[in-house]
């Protein structure tokens, strides 16, 4: 999940473009974070130490943890420690941007101090913790009466579409007090003490993409099937969310059956919130308004 949060960063402040991201994306399956970019990462080495590291390694047959070492860069137990930190999402994301030379080890560096700095990333925070602070700053939520439930919602709904459809995806957009549209979309209504309306939808593109993800099959319409199909998601995150609920806050909801509905026009109030991410296969959006 930290992937889409950082990617998001990135992307939203202008370090790369959509495209760059998309391709750094899709790479990360068959790519290992790079022990230089462990030690950015850490803090135990900067972008000019790693290039001086590298360029060193033109000249002799050596590994970069060993010429590090020497040079008195690192110590033997912090070569061990970064050693098991490189299969860390972000830097696995950062790794592949380097590679593909859309960044820099010193943009890399320079980004990730700005964006643990933005996020208030505290060493001793649980992960939970780190994930709902910076989904709030992302979201812009942070002065919402319903804040917590927002953030625990959408960092969820994540979490299942990382699970559910996949990772080749990253956060596009927050919308709020606007109105925004779905070519094709399914709804449901979750209730306790407050009711809230929830839109599952996207372009056909995205629509369709997010059916065929979820059901494995090869999927080209929007048809009964594939809106059944996407109404199922929604039942299912909406499912796992009151469980969560239930457990950990004592809060039961009712579910109302998930309805379709073609060119769909909605308004986002102040009080409610719209995220659209972009896959491989097209745009999405999920939709949360208090009613």
């Amino acid at each position: 999940m930290y992937t889409q949060l950082f990617g998001h960063y990135l992307l939203n402040s202008g370090v790369i473009d959509a495209d760059e991201l998309h391709a750094a994306l899709t790479a990360m399956s068959r790519i290992k974070a790079k022990l230089g970019a462990a030690a950015i990462d850490a803090g135990y080495m900067t972008a000019e130490q790693v290039e001086e590291v590298h360029e060193a390694q033109h000249t002799v047959d050596k590994r970069f943890g060993d010429i590090a070492v020497e040079k008195g860069f690192l110590t033997e137990e912090q070569v061990r420690s970064l050693l098991s930190r490189q299969k860390n999402a972000n830097l696995v994301l950062g790794q592949a941007l380097i590679d593909f030379g859309f960044i820099t080890n010193k943009q890399f560096e320079d980004a990730l101090f700005d964006y643990k700095k933005k996020f208030s990333l505290i060493d001793g925070e649980s992960e939970e913790e780190r994930l709902e602070n910076e989904m709030i700053q992302i979201l812009g939520i942070d002065g919402m009466e319903d804040r917590d439930f927002y953030a625990e919602y959408i960092l969820l709904f994540i979490r299942n579409l990382i699970r559910f459809l996949g990772d080749d995806f990253s956060l596009a957009g927050v919308a709020k007090n606007s109105t925004i549209s779905m070519n094709y979309a399914c709804c449901q209504d979750i209730k306790s003490d407050a009711e809230w309306h929830i839109v599952l939808g996207g372009t056909e593109r995205g629509f369709v993409g997010i059916a065929a993800r979820y059901a494995g099959e090869n999927l080209s319409e929007p048809d009964d099937y594939t809106k059944a199909c996407v109404g199922e998601l929604l039942n299912l995150q909406n499912g796992l969310f009151a469980v969560n609920e239930s457990n950990n806050r004592g809060v039961e909801y009712e579910l109302s059956p998930q309805t379709p509905e073609d060119n769909l026009m909605m308004t986002v109030p102040e009080n409610g919130i719209s995220v659209s991410l972009s896959f491989s296969f097209g745009d999405i959006r999920i939709a949360v308004v208090k009613k």
